[in-house]
């Protein structure tokens, strides 16, 4: 399975009016869950633009690519 990068076109699994193209890949906490001891997690996200101009933000773990 190939990674998400700037410049794909990328839809949601669950949310199918978030489809657009990612304009940025950032890393940082998760939004939820438990450190017990260990490395401290990070997750990925994008931020996408869709086709009417808005920017919307999402897990990269939600959203599969379009452009194959």
């Amino acid at each position: 399975m190939r990674q998400i990068q700037v410049g794909d076109t990328v839809r949601a699994f669950l949310d199918p009016a978030l489809y657009g193209r990612v304009i940025e890949i950032f890393y940082g906490k998760p939004t939820s869950g438990y450190m017990v001891g260990g490395v401290p997690p990070i997750e990925a996200f994008a931020k996408i633009q869709l086709a009417n101009g808005k920017i919307r933000i999402a897990k990269t773990t939600e959203l599969s690519i379009q452009n194959l």
